[in-house]
This record gives structure tokens, C-alpha cells and sequence, in this order.
């Protein structure tokens, strides 16, 4: 087939999360010889897109009037993440109505089940779901069921799974998890637990009524008297401070402790792991789709549970309380929770919507 032949779908992200859920659709797209693909991004997603080997262009945030990228790539479809939130970044929103203008059809992947209207609002009072691309992927019947709640368009969901979720067991099978061990000099029979960060209070503030310094806080002081000594991983988010993890870890020397960063993958540190802690993470998402041991800690929350699992009843929530031994908490039995990439579908969209 000709190269002027093959219809041009350009992908965009700026956060590894959106990079995460785009990537394997990417890929799958890449294999089929009818399109051409273009990816573009910067942050923290151009280091995830280059880990997983996607070839991706560094851009600058987009302008709202600025119409340079779809002038000079020329799409027939725009895909992107719906990662970013109005007060920190507006490119997907500026890219989704831009291609409106220019008569562009356009799909953005969720890559959680969370804050839905804010990905699709601006930052004022007046802009809620004033950001729309003609499709989104809800990823399941709860994220339509929820979405539809907030006041989305019905018409406008599609549930095509999560890319990503969906491709980890078999990511998982390739990775030499007793060799793992030995690099963080852990022993192949000991427990690891691991807890995930994510940068609440630089989003959000104390509006959840917590952040995630006072819960790593609350996890290690749980664990400081237990008779059990597991090995702690702490992965921290890009935007955490290191100094402030390392002054709790002070209070808690008896406990063997690690705090990981890019070195070792989020896939990594779960491959180890036996319980996985955290708030709301992505992570603590596929720790349960990997079948581990999951609780979302959120002391003091003050808003509706933003976390799908705890929220759905499928995994333990810690609200605070009297301290109690987190090793021995009693897991839910395990429900059905949907997250796979309905590849076939997706390619039947992509030749349906691009004209």
C-alpha cells in the first residue's frame, strides 16, 4: 500500500499514566499496515513512551489558538490520554477542540477511574465538561455507569478496555522475579511490601483530607510494632520530595526499608511484592489485576472514595482510626473488575470514524 494511502492517526500525552494506556493501542496500530502513526509528547511521558521503545516526538504544551501540530502532520484522527488536570495542564483539551474546528475526529483514553468531569472541564467555575473530544473510552461499564452519573453524554462513551491493565499478566511472565529480589537484596522467600506515592498534595492539597506524606507516615508507624518484618518499598512518585520521605523514614529505623524511583519499573516493584499499600494509585489497580494482596490507605478522607476498587467494595479501605497490624487485614473476596483491550473493536472504530 502507498504511503498516500494510509490514513494518519497522531497520539499524544504528557503524563506517564497516558502514556502507559495509549501504548499498547499505539502498538496495535503500528502493525496495521492501513495507518500511519505519529506520537507526540513531553514531561514525564517522553521517559515512558522511550522505555517502552515508542518513537516520540518532543513537543511544547500546545496553545489554545495554536494549530501548528495538525498543520503540519495532517491527521484523519487525533487519539490522546485525558490525564491532565485544567490548573496544570490544558493540551489535550486545546488538542480535542481544536481538531473539532478543523473537523477532526477525536478519542481520548481514561487511564483511571477518577476524576472524570476535571479531565473534561477547564479551570473555572463555568467550564465544567467544556473540553470534549468526540469519543471517550470509559475504559468498563463502571467507568460508563459513573461517567454517565457525572453528566456525560451517553453517546459519546465507548468501552474499549484498558490497554495497559489488559497486557499485564503476560508482561509480568517475562520478568525474572527471583533475580529482581536479589538486585534490591532481598531473599527469594522473604515478603516485600510495598507502598505506592502519588503526588496528592501537590495536585490536590488537603482537599481529600490527606496527602501522601501523613499516610506513608500512618502506614510505617502500623507496621513499626508488628511482629512480622516484611521488607518496604516505598516507589515514590516523580514529584515527591525524597527529603521529606527520608525524615518519616527516621522515625521508623527498625524497619528495612527502600525508597525506588526510576530504576526499578512500576511492573518491577509489583512482580516483587506480596501486599501492595497506597492510596489511589493506578498501581494499586494492577497489583489487583495481578492478584495481590491490595489496601488503599486514606486516613481522614473527606470526599467521595476516589479509588474504583475500595470504592466498589472489591479491596479493603483504611479510613484511620486505632492502628492496626495492615499485614493481617482481611481481604474481600475477589470480584470481577474488567480490563481488557477489546483490540478488535478498537480497529473497527479507528476505519468507521476516519473518513
Amino acid at each position: 500500500m502507498k504511503n498516500r494511502l494510509k490514513k494518519k492517526i497522531l497520539f499524544f500525552s504528557c503524563e506517564p499514566g497516558g502514556a502507559e494506556v495509549l501504548i499498547p493501542a499505539i502498538r496495535l496500530v503500528q502493525d496495521q499496515p492501513r495507518f500511519e502513526t505519529t506520537v507526540l509528547g513531553y514531561g514525564h511521558a517522553l521517559e515512558r513512551f522511550s522505555r517502552k521503545g515508542v518513537d516520540c516526538s518532543e513537543i511544547r504544551p500546545v496553545g489554545k489558538e495554536d494549530y501548528s501540530l495538525f498543520e503540519r502532520h495532517a491527521p484523519d484522527l487525533l487519539i490522546t490520554s485525558a490525564t491532565s488536570l485544567p490548573a496544570v495542564d490544558m493540551s489535550e483539551k486545546y488538542l480535542w477542540r481544536q481538531a473539532r474546528r478543523r473537523e477532526i475526529t477525536s478519542l481520548a483514553f481514561l487511564d483511571q477511574w477518577q476524576n472524570y468531569a476535571v479531565r473534561f472541564s477547564g479551570s473555572r467555575n463555568d467550564e465544567r465538561l467544556d473540553y470534549m473530544p468526540d469519543w471517550i473510552n470509559c475504559l468498563n461499564e463502571i467507568g460508563r455507569r459513573e461517567m454517565i452519573r457525572e453528566g456525560f453524554d451517553e453517546a459519546r462513551l465507548l468501552a474499549f478496555g484498558h490497554p495497559y491493565l489488559s497486557s499485564l499478566k503476560c508482561e509480568l511472565s517475562r520478568l525474572d522475579v527471583t533475580g529482581l529480589k536479589a538486585s534490591l537484596h532481598i531473599s527469594a522467600g522473604d515478603k516485600v511490601a510495598l507502598f505506592v506515592s502519588e503526588a496528592i498534595r501537590e495536585y490536590y492539597g488537603d482537599a481529600r483530607g490527606y496527602d501522601q506524606y501523613l499516610v506513608l507516615d500512618y502506614f510505617l508507624s502500623s507496621l513499626a510494632d508488628t511482629a512480622e518484618r516484611p521488607h518496604i518499598l516505598v516507589k515514590l512518585h516523580p514529584k515527591d520530595s525524597r527529603a521529606s520521605f527520608q525524615r518519616l523514614a527516621t522515625k521508623v529505623e527498625t524497619l528495612p526499608m527502600r525508597f525506588i524511583g526510576n530504576e526499578v519499573s512500576p511492573l518491577e516493584c509489583l512482580a516483587v511484592s506480596d501486599f501492595v499499600f497506597g492510596m489511589t494509585s493506578i498501581m494499586l489497580i494492577e497489583a489487583y489485576v495481578l492478584g495481590k494482596n491490595v489496601v488503599s490507605l486514606q486516613p481522614g478522607l473527606r470526599v467521595e472514595d476516589p479509588m474504583v476498587l475500595s470504592r466498589h467494595k472489591l479491596i479493603p479501605v483504611v479510613l484511620g482510626g486505632d492502628r492496626c497490624n495492615l499485614l493481617e487485614i482481611k481481604f474481600l473476596p475477589r470480584g470481577r473488575f474488567d480490563v481488557e483491550f477489546a483490540a478488535d473493536a478498537f480497529l473497527h472504530f479507528l476505519d468507521r470514524a476516519i473518513h
